[in-house]
């Protein structure tokens, strides 16, 4: 069977997630549940259906069974689903079995480091090596498949999540037989006991757990082949994130734009997979039962039908007898919305020449990096002056084609390969630009320090020291003055955390002059002395392209305090410097734009989302704006005509001059602009 002949290609998903609790089957109504998933327009249903608890009739001896299974079946709710022309997906969660089974088994736990098990309420977590996972798993997949008859499958805390206590957090790589004795057959290796990015046998653990992972993604996959080949499986034939919030990690977990950022993360380092983002309906682990803001769960729906995603909600419970309902009616207004417009919602893609490049690694550990506050910057900045731009993970970097773009931002992502070096240094070779702040590549992806940035691009011959915990040194902007407009008035820019000292090739290009950290207290003797000819960046002619190095991190400091003197030095930079094209016009830094296409070209759609409902961390109704203008970078023919979808009526706009000239009258929440070619 052709991948395109599967039933969930070129389909617009609306997903509504029940993770049942035991007691949801005791007075489970099939029809009511499906007039609850019709009223939200929902298409697809993610229901639980086992591992932890089997909520069907098992006859798989470790599956603990649902001890409330008086209502109408899980057979019957799945049938009733698919009648009304709902997909089902059977969600199955591995990571952890009720005491009893682990007493019968007790080699098949997760082990820490300290020779503990993790026991949550008699709930004991299986090893992602063990025969549970690796073998009984596949014996009720198989079962799942032939007795429930499900469309789909979501595996739910997969690999090595197993290691994570929700009270206690992360307790360490599993010390278990199994995973020794696996570790050792395939590297003849003792496992690490701690994750020591310099530890070289602890990279090749990383390599083992990325290995031994996509090995059981792959297993599974076979067991569907056998029985259901047309079985949608999550995570290989369909990639889903999740938007939540917290309480723990907040400045991590409760981004404004995390519902762009996450879409964008799966979509463009994955492109040649369906991708999903869900939005939560809840306020933490901790708290199940109590919803964010309606308003916050608005804004995530507009964020995911702006960057060409669907229409995604995630709760604890049955719609039915959910204690709050709250964000019930904007949710159902927003899925209505999908709806009405599902012929323009099949996964589009973006319309961009810039990619911003994310470090984070996504294994379930401690992580070797700090918190990248140096990403989220140049999210903030490119977001807020109007660049389209695309997000991929570091770690995805090879699987992505880099032939879409004219720019690349690397912000402090050090852990680079060989491999990706390569790739770079080829893109900025072939016309590209490429620039890099702080630290960026200077160690390779097993995290061996390197004695340059790796870059060839960047014309650095030495990194040098690293100074960090700086505090009152400056750039002088000199020279630089005329093409950084925004400091008009202002002849220095303050350096905060952080300076990579290195020596340049001669025909490296530097601007602006450093002047370290001097005394700041008291006031009569709060100057400095000396100014360096140590540059705030420099640009290198590489090819047809060029390297931009910004040895410091004006994006930590841009996300973190929203000084000026960062913000504008990013744009000035981006803009007048570089001439990285934008979209210009009227629009307010407290709006969004994104721009995306189908996938056969015939028609493209312009997004706007109004951010004035967030204020300090909460989320309130936008205020709306009226009289807007955005001027798109536009080298097409000009379109036949453009329509508002939001507010049914249509747009006024010119083409000239490269440019796509759009007016929209007023802005609540979300414009959503169809240009039709």
């Amino acid at each position: 069977m052709r991948k395109e002949q599967y039933w969930w290609q070129d389909r617009a998903w609306r997903i509504v997630q029940t993770n049942l609790r035991e007691i949801d089957m005791a007075d489970m109504d099939a029809e009511q549940y499906v007039r609850e998933l019709q009223e939200f327009n929902a298409n697809t249903v993610i229901i639980n259906t086992g591992g932890i608890v089997a909520s069907y009739e098992s006859k798989i001896p470790f599956q603990s069974p649902n001890r409330f299974l008086t209502g109408d079946s899980l057979k019957k709710v799945v049938q009733a689903c698919q009648e009304a022309g709902i997909r089902v997906i059977s969600r199955v969660d591995f990571s952890k079995v009720r005491k009893p089974l682990y007493e019968q088994h007790p080699e098949w736990a997760y082990v820490s480091p300290k020779g503990e098990i993790i026991n949550y309420h008699d709930l004991i977590h299986m090893c992602f090596n063990s025969d549970y996972q690796q073998v009984v798993a596949m014996e009720i997949i198989r079962e799942i498949i032939r007795e429930v008859k499900p469309d789909g499958l979501f595996l739910n805390m997969a690999g090595y999540s197993v290691a994570l206590d929700y009270t206690r957090g992360y307790q360490g790589i599993c010390q278990c037989k199994n995973c020794r004795e696996r570790f050792y057959r395939m590297y003849g290796l003792d496992l690490p006991r701690r994750e020591d990015p310099d530890d070289p046998v602890y990279q090749t653990y990383k390599e083992f757990q990325s290995v031994t992972q996509k090995s059981y993604y792959e297993k599974i996959k076979e067991v569907i082949a056998q029985e259901k080949p047309d079985l949608l499986f999550f995570p290989i034939d369909m990639l889903r994130g999740e938007i939540g919030t917290f309480f723990d990690q907040a400045e991590r977990n409760n981004y404004m734009y995390k519902g762009s950022d996450v879409l964008k993360l799966e979509k463009y380092s994955n492109p040649k997979q369906i991708s999903s983002v869900t939005s939560v309906d809840f306020i933490d682990m901790w708290y199940r039962h109590a919803a964010v803001s309606p308003c916050e769960q608005e804004l995530r729906l507009a964020q995911m039908f702006a960057n060409g995603g669907f229409a995604d909600f995630y709760q604890i419970g049955r719609l039915d007898n959910h204690p709050d309902k709250s964000g019930y009616r904007v949710l159902k207004k927003m899925f209505r919305y999908h709806a009405e417009h599902e012929e323009d919602y099949h996964a589009n893609t973006s319309v961009t020449e810039i990619a911003l490049l994310c470090p984070w690694e996504t294994n379930w550990n401690k992580g070797e990096l700090s918190f990248p506050a140096e990403y989220y910057g140049w999210y903030d900045l490119l977001t807020q002056q109007h660049y389209l731009f695309d997000c991929i993970w570091m770690n995805a970097l090879n699987q992505v084609s880099l032939s879409k773009y004219k720019t690349l931002i690397l912000p402090d992502v050090q852990n680079v390969s060989d491999e990706n070096v390569r790739r770079l240094d080829a893109f900025v070779q072939s016309g590209g630009t490429l620039i890099a702040t702080g630290e960026t590549a200077l160690w390779n992806e097993k995290r061996k320090k390197r004695q340059n940035s790796g870059l060839n691009c960047l014309g650095v011959e030495k990194i040098g020291d690293v100074g960090r915990d700086y505090i009152s040194a400056y750039f002088e902007i000199g020279d630089a003055k005329s093409q950084f407009p925004r400091f008009r008035d202002t002849a220095w820019i303050y350096l905060h955390d952080i300076y990579c000292y290195a020596e340049y090739q001669p025909d490296v290009q530097t601007y602006m002059r450093l002047i370290p950290p001097h005394r700041h207290s008291p006031a009569e003797d709060a100057y400095p002395t000396n100014i360096t000819n140590y540059p705030a960046f420099t640009i290198h002619p590489y090819g047809k392209g060029r390297g931009v190095f910004v040895p410091w991190k004006p994006g930590a400091d841009h996300y973190r305090y929203g000084f000026p003197h960062m913000a504008n030095f990013m744009a000035d930079l981006m803009e007048t410097v570089l001439g990285v094209e934008k979209v210009t016009g009227n629009l307010p830094e407290m709006v969004e734009i994104e721009h995306t296409a189908r996938q056969d070209g015939t028609v493209e759609y312009v997004h706007l989302i109004n951010y004035t409902g967030h204020c300090l961390k909460s989320y309130y109704d936008p205020v709306p704006m009226y009289d807007l203008m955005a001027e798109i970078p536009w080298q097409k023919k000009k379109p036949q005509a453009v329509y508002s979808m939001t507010a049914e009526e249509p747009v006024k706009f010119e083409c000239a001059q490269g440019r796509l000239r759009l007016e929209v009258k007023q802005l609540k929440l979300f414009e959503a602009m169809k240009i039709i070619l």
